[in-house]
């Protein structure tokens, strides 16, 4: 007798098929065969499988079933969220989420975390407009002349050393990870991205894309990260030239060297990005530079000119005071990119600390001390902590309280390696008594007088007590003041 095959649709209704009566036992089987593979959604795909096979491998653990399930925490919800998740109905399946996250608060608060944080990653995918690579690199392609720019092209060179002017950062070379920036720089960086999706509505209105955008602000902040995102995502070469690197000692090199760099680029269809831009484009009034820099600024000038709408180009600087006033009215964008605020350094602190896991308390600690940190101050502070960790935390130490000792351990040995990346205030802190930390952790960082002491080494009453004894001379203090002024 030949037997026949379940179809996949089959398989899929029995798994989350009509809703399971009281009692109805589940076997592990029946959940695997839920068709995640047809979801294209990766967040419906890996919640509606990961999650299912969480919670059967915790009850075989717990030695909750013997090959099937009798009684499954929060079944209902999973169950939900399965069917949303195979649906490709992803503000159902977010509620489901939620749902599942607040239901694990109080028995399960290290998987709400982890919801909370997919949850938080799903937003951040989203907060650059979602759109059409497909339809930005045609509409680049379509607006922008020239040839082909491939691995194999030659760079130009330095004609006295022999040092190429530029390097090419193919689209597929660059790392597709979008910079984190405040909410009104990333509209502004969306729409100068989509701008190139609707090349043919603008032109109908008479107006191109952006084509010259300078990228401004304090080191670290994200400005070369940022350039080679826009070329990833308009699927260009991004030919990136450091024009220090272009200024030479022999007189009317740096002149030809621009102007070769200048010739490539326009020869080819790509993203033209000036780094360290303010090296060669000075203001020409200032009395300490010689004839030969003030040419070189001309040359620059003619050379933003004569490129039009031959290309995008990018500059970046750190410098923007020591540029010349003519040079910012070639550009059609000037982009300040600011330190992060607080949001951001989350999501960077976030980003820097995988694998390691930290809790809401600690996220917000860090969050607090590295206040006025650029997105590079925040990476090597996180790079220097793992390896402290890996030098002198005990290995067979997991407790949240003594990993929370290492973290501020390694903090302080950061504050005295690189004092300079923290505040002077956050600095004395961190360098000072345990009890006057953890005071400023729950006045300022927002935690809790036991989490603030779990991180210090300190119990909660002793933290209390010094709370206490803050708030008492801060009150004489404004007493003795109003005393004076009555006087």
């Amino acid at each position: 007798m030949v037997s026949r095959q379940r179809s996949p649709r089959i398989e899929h209704r029995r798994a989350i098929g009509p809703r399971p009566a009281r009692g109805l036992t589940f076997a592990p089987c029946d959940v695997g065969v839920l068709p995640v593979n047809t979801v294209a959604d990766p967040l419906h795909r890996t919640v509606a499988c990961c999650i299912i096979q969480t919670r059967i491998a915790s009850c075989v653990a717990n030695h909750e079933c013997s090959g099937r399930i009798a009684d499954m925490d929060h079944f209902e919800i999973i169950l939900s969220l399965s069917r949303a998740a195979a649906g490709g109905d992803s503000n159902r399946a977010r509620y489901q989420i939620e749902r599942l996250r607040d239901s694990l608060r109080e028995s399960e608060p290290r998987q709400a975390e982890k919801l909370s944080r997919l949850l938080s990653r799903e937003v951040r995918k989203q907060s650059f407009a979602p759109m059409s690579l497909e339809r930005m690199r045609a509409g680049s392609a379509q607006a922008l002349p020239g040839e082909v720019l491939s691995r194999n092209t030659p760079l130009p060179h330095d004609k006295e050393t022999g040092t190429p002017l530029a390097r090419v950062v193919q689209p597929d070379e660059a790392a597709d990870v979008e910079p984190v920036f405040n909410e009104a720089l990333k509209a502004a960086v969306t729409d100068l991205i989509e701008e190139w999706s609707r090349v043919k509505e603008l032109a109908a209105l008479g107006v191109q894309p952006n084509l010259r955008c300078l990228l401004y602000g304090a080191p670290g902040v994200g400005k070369t990260m940022l350039a080679r995102y826009i070329g990833a995502q308009l699927g260009l070469p991004l030919v990136e030239a450091r024009l220090d690197g272009l200024v030479s000692s022999f007189l009317g090199t740096t002149a030809r060297n621009i102007g070769a760099l200048f010739d490539f680029a326009n020869r080819y269809r790509c993203i033209l990005f000036l780094d360290e831009f303010d090296a060669v484009a000075k203001a020409r009034d200032d009395a300490q530079e010689v004839g030969e820099i003030k040419r070189v600024v001309n040359t620059l000038l003619q050379s933003l000119d004569a490129r039009g709408d031959r290309g995008f180009t990018l500059a970046a600087t750190n410098h923007e005071h020591l540029l010349d006033p003519a040079v910012w009215r070639r550009f059609d964008g000037r982009i300040e990119i600011a330190l992060p605020d607080e949001t951001a350094r989350r999501v960077l602190l976030e980003r820097f600390v995988r694998p390691i896991e930290l809790t809401r308390e600690e996220i917000d600690m860090l969050v607090w001390l590295t206040e006025g940190m650029s997105g590079a101050d925040l990476e090597t502070l996180v790079a220097g902590g793992k390896r402290f960790l890996v030098l002198h935390q005990p290995k067979a130490s997991s407790s949240c309280a003594s990993r929370g000792q290492s973290m501020l351990a390694g903090l302080r040995r950061q504050a005295t390696l690189n004092g300079h990346l923290f505040g002077g205030i956050r600095k004395a802190l961190l360098l000072g008594p345990e009890e006057d930390l953890a005071a400023a952790f729950v006045e300022q960082a927002g935690l809790t007088q036991n989490a603030a002491g779990a991180i210090v080494g300190l119990s909660q009453s002793t933290v209390s007590r010094r709370l206490r004894e803050r708030s008492q001379a801060a009150r004489e203090t404004s007493s003795g003041r109003e005393a004076v002024s009555d006087g």
